[in-house]
């Protein structure tokens, strides 16, 4: 994609109203109430239009690992990315429940490899979810 930007205009931004973005390599680069484009530059009229920051979700169910046959990181965030979610922390009724460090590590790993958002998931705090033992929250 090189130094070409998208630039944004006639959108109202939620919290900043009217000004126009410019996006360089999908990051913001730039915003100002006039940003003059160059030939080389696309355009995005989003007249009538509101823009707004990035989205989070505190309670999804990713469902990796145990149950990847219901949901997948990889899937889910993919949906979530489409949303505006930058950022989600999936619940950790999960197999095996995400309880201990090497429990968690396990999901990690595949929020390492298949997720397209930032995903912070929730360890459990009881082991095994079972509300008698507290799990190792230091840890």
């Amino acid at each position: 994609m090189g130094n070409t930007r998208t630039i944004i205009k006639n959108g109202s931004i939620i919290g900043a109203g009217n000004k126009e973005i410019a996006i360089i390599d999908g990051r913001i680069a730039e915003v100002a109430d006039k940003i003059e484009p160059s030939a080389e530059d696309r355009v995005i009229d989003a007249s009538g239009l509101k823009i707004a920051p990035a989205f989070v979700d505190v309670h999804v169910h990713l469902r990796e690992p145990g149950f990847g046959y219901k949901e997948r990181i990889e899937t889910g965030t993919m949906a979530a990315a489409r949303g505006g979610y930058t950022t989600v922390c999936p619940m950790p009724n999960l197999n095996p429940v995400p309880d201990s460090v090497e429990n968690l590590k396990e999901q990690l790993k595949i929020i390492e490899n298949d997720a397209v958002i930032n995903v912070y998931p929730y360890a459990s705090i009881t082991v095994g979810q079972n509300g008698s033992v507290l799990s190792d929250m230091e840890g």
